[in-house]
């Protein structure tokens, strides 16, 4: 039976990536290994890992530090999602058993989202695992499908700002979505390094808590935040429409990107709610409804 001890991890000091760090530390189960393009800059990473510096433009260098590693996790940043490819070509090189690349997010699988620019590069990434997994049965992939990210920061403001009491509400505000907090995406990590028959060369889905953006309003406005409220309201077919048309004219802004995530975590039937999930299996125990109410108003207090 194939285990899991030594775990390198890419995008370490990110919003994703540094959760998962910690929980590999504290479940006591992993070595872990951070790989980083700057090696002298530590990040204020916890004593009890290693670090590796690496030019992620060379496989020989990835390949290298990737020696002796048994999984491989990927953190890496939206905009640098194109340069996982070596890394996937040097894990399998290396003997790196199972990799999670970073296609955090919607559920890429939906056909309707394989048209979207943007999801592109994170797409292109996971068909090249799939490529190296048929190529090398010893090497493996998961990817993790989270739908919207949830926390008291910009990733409630994207759906929700319950500080400034500002929304722009999608196709009427009663779209059942998944939201997923940092840590249960750590915990996936762990779930699917302790689960590897189970979880191999599939993305898993996972939640938090399904909601909608008019339950974060009313979640909000039970805790005091009952007036002065600045709501739009939009249809997410129409920002697919402006967005592609903007993209086409060369307008890669981030409203432009928003766009195309609206409508693929709020439109209905697209990429947003898992009807079945993985929870269960990963050690996801989720929130309740009082665990939501904290994470909003912690965001009302920031």
């Amino acid at each position: 039976m194939t285990t899991i001890k030594n775990v390198a991890v890419v995008g370490a000091a990110g919003k994703i990536g540094r959760p998962i760090v910690d929980r590999l530390l504290a479940s006591k189960q992993f070595s872990v290994t951070i790989l980083t393009r700057d090696g002298k800059s530590q990040r204020d990473f916890p004593a009890d890992v290693t670090v590796k510096e690496v030019d992620y433009d060379s496989i020989e260098s990835l390949e290298a530090a990737l020696k002796g590693q048994d999984a491989l996790v990927s953190a890496m940043a939206f905009e640098a999602i194109h340069m996982q490819k070596n890394l996937v070509d040097a894990a399998a090189k290396s003997g790196v058993k199972r990799m999670i690349p970073s296609e955090y997010g919607n559920d890429l699988m939906n056909p309707k989202l394989a048209a979207f620019p943007i999801y592109q590069p994170k797409i292109a990434i996971r068909q090249r695992c799939e490529q190296k997994a048929a190529e090398n049965p010893s090497f493996s992939w998961t990817t993790i499908h989270n739908a919207s990210f949830l926390g008291p920061d910009w990733t409630l403001d994207f759906i929700v700002d319950v500080k400034n009491r500002t929304a722009d509400i999608k196709d009427g505000g009663d779209v059942l979505f998944c939201a997923t907090t940092y840590d249960d995406i750590a915990q996936a990590v762990i779930g699917i390094l302790t689960h590897l028959d189970e979880t191999a060369n599939r993305p898993v889905r996972i939640s938090s808590i399904n909601t909608t953006q008019n339950e974060l309003v009313a979640i909000a406005k039970e805790l005091g935040a009952v007036d002065g409220w600045n709501l739009t309201y939009s249809q997410t077919e129409n920002l697919e429409s402006e967005a592609f048309r903007r993209w086409a004219e060369g307008d890669h802004s981030e409203e432009v990107i928003a766009m195309f995530i609206n409508r693929a975590f709020i439109g209905k039937g697209w990429g947003g709610y898992f009807p079945v999930l993985d929870n269960e299996l990963l050690g996801i125990k989720g929130l309740n409804r009082e665990e939501l109410k904290a994470i909003i108003k912690s965001a009302m207090d920031r």
